[in-house]
C-alpha cells in the first residue's frame, strides 16, 4: 500500500522527503502532516498540519462524497499499471475542482508518469525498486501532446506549436 518512507517526484522533476505520515495502528493520530483513509474522515477536523486523502480503487470519487475544500492532497494508490481506475479518479477530482496536490502511490514507474501527470497528477511516490532519478529524467519524453488533457488545456495541433 502507501509507503510514507519513500521519496516524492514533483512533475516538474524535483524529488523530495515526504512529510505525511499514516495513523498508527495504535490508532494514535500523529502530528503534522497526516494522510487518512476513507475510514478515517472523521479524525480530519483533529489534524493539525496538512490534511491528506487516501484512496483506493474501492473508493471512486464518482460514487463518494469526499471534503475536497479542507484537503491539501489526495493520494491516489495504483494497486497495478493495469488499473486504470486511479487516471479516471484524477481527471474526475480535477473535474469536481480539487485544486490540492494529486499523488500517485503504488505500482509508480517511468513509463506511465506521462499519463498520469496528464491525468492531473502533482506528484508521484515511485515503486520501490525503481530508479527515481531515472524516473525524473522521463517526464519530459513528451513534450507536445497531440491530445488535449487535464495538463495541456490546447494540443498542440490547436495552437499551431
Amino acid at each position: 500500500m502507501l509507503n510514507t518512507a519513500l521519496q516524492v517526484l514533483s512533475k516538474d522533476g524535483t524529488v523530495a522527503d515526504n512529510s505525511y505520515q499514516l495513523i498508527g495502528e495504535d490508532a494514535v493520530l500523529p502530528q503534522g502532516d497526516v494522510v487518512l483513509t476513507v475510514d478515517q474522515l472523521d479524525q480530519l477536523t483533529h489534524i493539525t498540519g496538512k490534511k491528506a486523502l487516501l484512496i483506493t480503487v474501492d473508493a471512486s470519487p464518482e460514487i463518494n462524497e469526499f471534503p475536497l475544500n479542507q484537503l491539501d492532497a489526495i493520494f491516489i494508490d495504483f494497486a497495478g499499471f493495469n488499473d486504470g481506475r486511479g487516471y479516471s479518479f484524477a481527471a474526475l477530482l480535477r473535474r469536481q475542482g480539487f485544486q490540492g496536490e494529486l499523488r500517485a502511490t503504488g505500482d509508480v514507474f517511468k513509463d506511465v508518469l506521462n499519463y498520469m501527470k496528464r491525468s492531473g497528477f502533482d506528484t508521484f511516490v515511485i515503486k520501490e525498486g525503481k530508479d527515481i532519478q531515472e524516473a525524473a529524467a522521463g517526464l519530459n519524453d513528451f513534450r507536445h501532446p497531440y491530445q488535449a488533457s487535464t495538463a495541456v488545456a490546447q494540443a498542440s495541433y490547436q495552437t499551431g506549436a
